[in-house]
């Protein structure tokens, strides 16, 4: 099994909301080969989606606001001002925090980044990187976006503290339109038949 199965077993996609996006155009703006393929294969099974009301993810779209490069340029930019948050510390050997060299392939709502450190031309040995919106606590994962999610939503792994999923918290996902000028409107959701030990 693989780890959009296990994600499938925990949190079922409902028919219909799976999404396919030509992902050349943001490969070619971000300068990499490739976005990683389990990322791709997320939207696919899933479309937008938002998991347990905190993380997003982010794809090709004319929108600037959801757009992979458009999304990723800006945090850049705020990630590299050095009046906001702390250095990272204790990074894990080979992993780069260099904002040129980051991606953010997801965030919170209330401004928390996920980002793939993209230095490795590789993207299958990208690292996520986790940082708040004040850039003070920091996190990493060596894994694809699905394993994290698998042990995220499992309570198995934690980013940083203000992603903690209680015990007794039962994960979802929602379903919403994320060119809705009004906020997202959810369209559907999924809870998770267990809850976090």
């Amino acid at each position: 099994m693989t780890a959009l199965d296990d994600l499938k077993e925990l949190l079922p996609p409902p028919a219909g909301y799976g999404r396919t996006f030509d992902w050349t155009a943001v490969e070619q703006r971000l300068g990499v080969t490739e976005i990683p393929q389990d990322f791709k294969l997320l939207f696919e099974a899933y479309g937008d989606i938002r998991f347990c009301n905190r993380l997003h993810m982010f794809r090709p779209s004319a929108n600037e606001y959801i757009d992979l490069a458009d999304v990723t340029f800006a945090s850049r930019v705020h990630l590299a001002a050095e009046d906001i948050g702390d250095p990272a510390t204790r990074i894990p050997p080979g992993v780069s925090v260099t904002p040129a060299t980051l991606i953010q392939w997801g965030a919170s709502f209330g401004g928390c980044y996920a980002l793939w450190d993209a230095h490795d031309p590789n993207p299958d040995r990208w690292t996520l990187v986790f940082t708040d919106a004040d850039q003070i606590q920091w996190g990493y994962y060596d894994g694809t976006v699905t394993n994290y999610l698998v042990d995220w939503l499992t309570g198995r792994f934690t980013p940083i503290p203000m992603w903690t999923l209680r015990p007794g918290t039962r994960p979802d996902i929602e379903f919403y339109d994320p060119n809705d000028p009004y906020g997202p409107t959810i369209t559907d959701q999924v809870e998770a038949t267990y809850v976090i030990p």
